[in-house]
């Protein structure tokens, strides 16, 4: 099964996902290089070029049938491109759980060990009431981004794949680690609670050393995918979450800006 085919699988969950027909059109979008600056930082995603209420053009849908900007697609996400002081930024504020999709596994200038920093930014408005990663019940998160890599072990007849999830948490407490879904899905706690609510914050973690440490073996140079996801539906209630500046960087590498990456063009 190619890179492509096994990204129609991200649904992080245990439950069959189809496998996608792609058009040649989506197959020529989620396979071209992505911008890289002067300095070697790869841009996935800052939103500078997407429209104020809409959505950035390279992400999907979880099975990348369709793009998340898609007129009936579209209407189902509850986040939207929002601008402040100059500087565009992905905002959700609902309830309602839809992963957006940043397919990474065909794009040959991914390599993860020569860019293995995965920084972004992000900031918390409003946290779902007593949300628990960790809980079947609770399970929401304000903010999370996921990296995905390949299928991890068979679960219940079906292959799903590993992938390492970093949250804003209502309850579980900063550097708080979790294991679900056989194994298959790492939750890492980058942020909780209100104490840094409202303030953008910038982080930044090394992949291929938080895939070793979680997963005790090596990760492959190219993940599956990079998703956002903001939720509060299975705690009934609402979340607020902003998201900027998604990058790849080499180790030691100066904070990205939008002036770098004007250089670079």
């Amino acid at each position: 099964m190619n890179s492509l085919k096994r990204v129609s699988f991200i649904v992080l969950c245990i439950t069959t996902i189809p496998l996608a027909v792609f058009s040649q059109s989506i197959e020529e979008d989620v396979s071209a290089p992505l911008e890289v600056t002067n300095d070697g930082q790869i841009v996935i995603e800052d939103f500078e070029d997407a429209p104020i209420g809409g959505l950035p053009s390279g992400w999907y849908n979880r099975d990348i049938k369709r793009r998340a900007d898609h007129p009936e697609e579209r209407k189902l996400f509850h986040y939207s491109v929002e601008e402040e002081n100059g500087n565009r930024f992905l905002h959700y504020e609902h309830t309602d759980a839809r992963h957006l999709n940043f397919p990474l596994g065909k794009r040959k200038n991914i390599d993860i060990y020569e860019t293995p920093i995965l920084s972004w930014k992000w900031r918390v408005n409003k946290l779902p009431e007593n949300a628990n990663e960790d809980s079947d019940d609770r399970n929401d998160a304000a903010a999370s981004i996921y990296f995905v890599f390949d299928m991890g072990r068979v679960a219940l007849f079906k292959k799903v794949p590993k992938s390492i999830r970093y949250t804003w948490s209502s309850t579980l407490p900063k550097g708080h680690e979790a294991s679900r879904f056989f194994g298959n899905q790492k939750i890492v706690v980058i942020e909780s609670g209100e104490d840094e609510m409202g303030k953008w914050i910038k982080v930044e973690r090394n992949l291929v050393e938080d895939y070793k440490h979680l997963f005790g073996d090596k990760p492959p140079k190219r993940p599956l995918a990079i998703l956002i996801l903001s939720d509060g539906n299975s705690t009934h209630s609402p979340a607020e979450a902003d998201y900027d500046d998604i990058m790849l960087k080499p180790k030691g590498k100066q904070s990205y800006s939008n002036e770098s990456k004007k250089g670079s063009q």
